[in-house]
């Protein structure tokens, strides 16, 4: 038992603690001095991590960490809209199936669940969205999501559902919009649509803010992510600027009609972080600074 002046202290149990997030909100925990566990399904370079895979679970090692009213927090996921798209079966088995089958064995421990959501789950056709505002998924991923979110709000109300968009980490591997747009850039016919609108978080503010809701239990939703917003041929014009590749770089402007996705993607997708900066105080990075730092770190790998 953990107490702390008296008192027993909440421990925070992070499903998926290798992914961009998890392993971020873990440094955060530990370097808050905070008690955490974290899970790994496969290729953890983390020490001291346990694993756990949600396609083929064992329950009791978790039951074994898990208080009532502890923190878990579900960050387990397939992230990649196109895989997803193109497994569909396979996506639904992970993303929903699999994570609802993790809640359930759990409940009997009553912890409180923080689930990792996105602003997927929008539409993408009028941007700013409040958590207040209505869901209306246009592919796959955003669908499964959703639909994790409803069975919470139904069926488990110690639960908080966290919002975020694009989320930039401190490393090459990680993938993220400067990444992907990065890549295409070097790419033969490039495009970049001129109408595309999102934010850029960078993953050390969330998971700041992730810690923070661990200490607010009466939230329920919240988005988490920076209120600026970005267009997508402004950040590619950015990363020309900035990278030292940026000769070899070169795009032609579109709409985002234009482009072809495997499903289709919301054209503004930004969240209002009102409710995260006045409850957590979370001041976010400016979004130039997070892009022009991971530009160097993907510039050192090509």
């Amino acid at each position: 038992m953990n107490k702390q002046n008296g008192h027993i202290k909440t421990k925070n149990i992070i499903i998926g603690a290798s992914g961009l997030i998890g392993s971020a909100l873990y440094r955060n925990l530990l370097e808050n001095n905070e008690i955490v566990f974290g899970t790994y399904s496969s290729h953890c370079t983390i020490p001291n991590l346990v694993h756990f895979d949600l396609l083929c679970p064992e329950y009791n090692t978790l039951k074994k960490l898990i208080a009532p009213n502890d923190n878990v927090y579900i960050m387990a996921a397939n992230s990649n809209p196109s895989w997803i798209s193109a497994n569909r079966s396979a996506a639904r088995n992970l993303n929903f199936e699999a994570t609802v089958a993790l809640i359930e064995a759990l409940r009997e421990k009553s912890p409180r669940i923080v689930f990792m959501s996105s602003v997927e789950v929008f539409d993408g056709s009028t941007g700013h969205y409040y958590e207040s505002d209505k869901p209306n998924p246009l592919n796959f991923y955003g669908t499964l999501k959703y639909h994790v979110e409803e069975y919470l709000q139904t069926t488990y109300p110690e639960s908080t559902i966290v919002r975020t968009g694009w989320n930039v980490g401190h490393d090459v591997q990680s993938r993220c919009v400067v990444k992907l747009t990065y890549e295409t850039l070097l790419k033969q016919n490039a495009m970049m649509a001129t109408d595309n609108y999102f934010s850029i978080s960078d993953v050390m503010d969330t998971a700041n803010a992730l810690r923070l809701v661990g200490k607010h239990s009466k939230i329920r939703k919240i988005h988490i992510c920076s209120s600026e917003v970005i267009r997508r041929d402004q950040l590619a014009d950015l990363i020309i600027k900035t990278s030292v590749n940026g000769r070899k770089m070169k795009y032609t402007k579109c709409y985002f009609s234009d482009i072809s996705y495997s499903e289709p993607r919301g054209r503004i997708n930004n969240l209002s972080n009102e409710k995260s900066r006045n409850t957590l105080g979370i001041l976010y990075k400016n979004a130039r600074d997070i892009i022009i730092n991971k530009i160097k770190y993907i510039d050192l790998s090509n």
